[in-house]
């Protein structure tokens, strides 16, 4: 008798600290609430409901790890509640959903490529746009830094032939009238100028072929 005596008002203290918690969590006043939930849990630390109570609090304040914690806390005393089971297995679903990004954005800022393992995806259209503007970029974007690099330096290389050869700056005019009207060539296109722009041109269709490709690639292994 006076066992039972002394329990109903631990107990009727504890779901009045409960209600009050609540009743603070819903205005927003946190602190408050989380004081009346460690309250609480010290006069009751295999309380189900007020571990549950607690994962809620943690969960509105952004602590995923927090809920997780106290909802496990909560289904382990008390298996058999489908709400702090669902409520477990949301939070275990929310924390794995922040170690994906994390990892993505990880290997994002490390520059992983393709065969690094790297998750992020990429559009294989705005790849081809980009090595179709400035061959080399489209690699860039997938990641490829290595590739991008030597497509940017074969392209730069060139360009400086061009502008150090004897008639460079004439090149592309020449270009289009050979291909247009050879008559209208001004003077004579060096063998190295031709051989420069060929090696420009393979490199250039590589590039915008090449990028998509690899885009798509990648993509497929996410």
């Amino acid at each position: 008798m006076g066992l039972g005596n002394e329990l109903d008002p631990k107990r009727d203290e504890i779901e009045r600290l409960l209600r009050m918690a609540h009743i603070h969590q819903v205005r927003g006043e946190r602190e408050k609430a989380k004081t009346l939930l460690q309250q609480a849990l010290e006069l009751d630390a295999e309380n189900a409901s007020v571990w549950e109570l607690l994962g809620d609090y943690r969960r509105e304040a952004g602590d995923w790890q927090g809920a997780h914690d106290a909802y496990k806390q909560a289904h382990e005393l008390a298996p058999d509640n489908a709400a702090i089971e669902r409520k477990y297995a949301e939070a275990v679903l929310q924390l794995t959903r922040q170690q994906e990004q994390y990892q993505q954005w990880e290997r994002a800022i490390e520059g992983k490529g393709v065969g690094d393992g790297a998750t992020l995806t990429r559009n294989p259209g705005l790849a081809f746009l980009l090595s179709l503007l400035m061959p080399g970029v489209g690699q860039l974007y997938n990641g490829q830094m290595v590739k991008g690099g030597i497509i940017l330096g074969v392209m730069f290389v060139c360009v400086v032939v061009f502008m150090l050869t004897p008639g460079g700056s004439d090149f592309v005019y020449n270009l289009l009238a050979y291909l247009v009207n050879p008559a209208r060539v001004r003077g004579t296109m060096s063998s190295t100028q031709l051989l420069t722009a060929v090696v420009m041109f393979v490199v250039w269709v590589y590039a915008f072929i090449d990028a998509p490709l690899s885009a798509a690639a990648r993509n497929r292994l996410v």
